[in-house]
């Protein structure tokens, strides 16, 4: 394994050379895979609004959010959500943005709360189920393919009150249920389907909002049982989809965040597979291979619940393709506590993976600051075109399934400037040709998030990650773009990437750092898990 690690350091040095050589040395541009999709997103709960109308039951989300006790965590105004982008009314004026830009792929999700506010399949919410329908209707009518996500953190509200969701196997076939009407419902419009979002931000990232306003004791909540849960029901919603012989593909969206080794040594390598099984392996393995990786059962493997022999046959190709929101990227090193001095030298801001005091079976993380030292505060993670790649290559080295890029973006405060983002699209997108001309990774299309300005958590409208803007200020929500759409049309009738120089104002993509709301999310993945502690 650890050979394996050393060879891929260097392909992804070797690769990061190239996208370096290509977005400095030789300004040009760079031809596009003929078949590599390109597209943007959105979720129905950043987006959509009527929270409590057109039929539409109360979320989880939404019942956590109106708590009004997220103050800690950054949330100011517990209503910030409720009317969102309105999107449930001008839909037609996201996808004509869309068409605008002559994209070619339109992400959407579809909320359980608004088909199922019941969270029960004989009570159906026609008025919702028929939204959807006019939704993928005028996706098709503009000449976009619609790739919808099943479960973007909204189930019901009644199914926490229930049996208390995800910490409950009974959630399993309510999901697996729920997939399969959505399937059938839509399977004649949709062939490109994600089952999930980011399985391990669910559990984590939400699972400290449950606790954190009151409505779950912390002792009472299990991340490792939520994931496990969450993972099964994936497989069985992926195996109701092939029993019913529908057309299309199926997958599931991964956060990954992957780590690279400090330095060239043996247990910064070992630190980083580490790190990259923990947080994307632990959902990967088991659709591919049927069972979570040795790593992560050597490492947590007392603390989840195991697959049964069964389960395990159920999990074994639980996928037609591996799709992944890719943002950031680490530093991760070893560092055994006992050791002096406590000072490392960290080309970024990074992770240090322990040996921990508690025993061989368990193992520790702590955040540290560019030199290496001990820090209080969230990591602020380079925001650089090698995460891309990095991301591209690990995955592919190890599960050789077609990979969709469902999520790639950059936020900017407002007033900032917009071109930044624009090299960042162009620097990123350059970073995925590598690794389809270079390393022959089969890359089935890159999504950005997102195609508007949407709610983003705790940071309520102040990231603002869209193509196109979004007047929340005035309250109008009247949409436009931000930049002139020239750098899109090109790559849509002439497919090449343009080149586009990182503004003099600004730092460049690779060195451009943020403590984006994904930083948060990693944090909180970290710290709430029982085996992953910051010390």
């Amino acid at each position: 394994m650890l050979a394996r690690l050393t060879i891929f350091g260097l392909l992804s040095a070797w690769g990061q050379a190239n996208i370096i050589k290509a977005t400095s040395g030789q300004i040009q541009d760079v031809p596009l895979p003929d078949n590599l999709l390109i597209g943007a997103a959105v979720s129905a709960f950043q987006t959509e609004g009527m929270w409590n109308k057109g039929g539409k039951s109360e979320s989880m989300v939404d019942h956590v959010l109106h708590t009004g006790r997220l103050g800690s965590l950054g949330y100011k105004n517990p209503h910030d959500s409720d009317n969102a982008a309105d999107s449930y009314h001008r839909f037609k004026d996201d996808i004509a943005i869309a068409k605008k830009l002559k994209l070619q792929v339109y992400r959407f999700s579809i909320s359980w709360s608004r088909v199922l506010p019941e969270g029960d399949v004989a009570k159906p919410n026609m008025e919702g189920v028929q939204y959807y329908h006019d939704l993928i209707g005028e996706i098709l009518e503009q000449g976009l393919i619609p790739f919808a996500t099943v479960y973007h953190f909204d189930h019901p509200q009644v199914l926490e009150d229930q049996f208390r969701g995800w910490q409950s196997r009974e959630m399993i076939p309510k999901f697996r249920d729920y997939a399969r009407f959505v399937f059938n419902e839509f399977s004649s419009k949709v062939q490109l389907w994600a089952t999930i979002n980011e399985p391990s931000v669910m559990c984590s990232y939400f699972g400290t909002l449950l606790i954190t306003a009151g409505l779950v004791q912390a002792e009472n909540y299990d991340t490792y049982k939520c994931m496990h849960h969450i993972t099964l029901a994936h497989a069985e919603a992926y195996r109701a989809f092939k029993e019913d012989k529908l057309p299309g593909r199926v997958g599931v969206n991964t956060w990954i965040v992957t780590a690279k080794p400090n330095t060239t040594s043996i247990e910064d390598s070992f630190a980083a597979e580490v790190f990259n099984q923990l947080q994307a392996g632990s959902v990967l393995h088991p659709i591919v291979f049927g069972d979570y990786p040795e790593l992560v059962k050597t490492f947590t493997g007392h603390l989840r619940p195991e697959f049964t022999p069964a389960e395990k046959e159920i999990m074994r190709g639980a996928t037609d393709f591996i799709s992944l929101n890719i943002y950031d990227e680490g530093n991760v090193g070893y560092k055994d506590p006992d050791s002096t001095p406590e000072t490392l030298p960290f080309s970024g801001s990074a992770v240090i993976v322990e040996k921990s005091t508690y025993g061989t079976d368990f193992i520790s993380f702590r955040f540290a600051d560019a030199q290496g030292r001990r820090s209080e505060n969230l990591p602020s993670y380079n925001v650089a075109p090698q995460a891309m790649q990095n991301s591209l290559l690990w995955t592919w080295q190890r599960y050789k399934l077609p990979i969709m890029v469902a999520e790639n973006g950059i936020f900017l405060k407002k007033g900032m400037d917009e071109k930044l983002r624009t090299a960042y699209y162009s620097a990123y997108l350059r970073a995925v040709v590598s690794a389809v001309n270079d390393f022959k990774v089969n890359v089935m299309g890159y999504i950005v998030w997102s195609l508007i300005d949407t709610f983003e958590w705790s940071s309520g409208y102040d990231e603002k990650y869209g193509i196109a803007a979004v007047d929340y200020e005035s309250g109008s929500l009247n949409r436009s773009l931000k930049s002139p759409p020239d750098f899109w049309l090109q790559i849509a009738e002439k497919r090449v990437i343009p080149f586009v120089e990182v503004p003099q104002s600004s730092s460049s993509p690779s060195s451009y750092r943020l403590v984006t709301t994904k930083a948060l999310l990693l944090a909180i993945v970290l710290s709430v898990s029982h085996v992953v502690q910051m010390v």
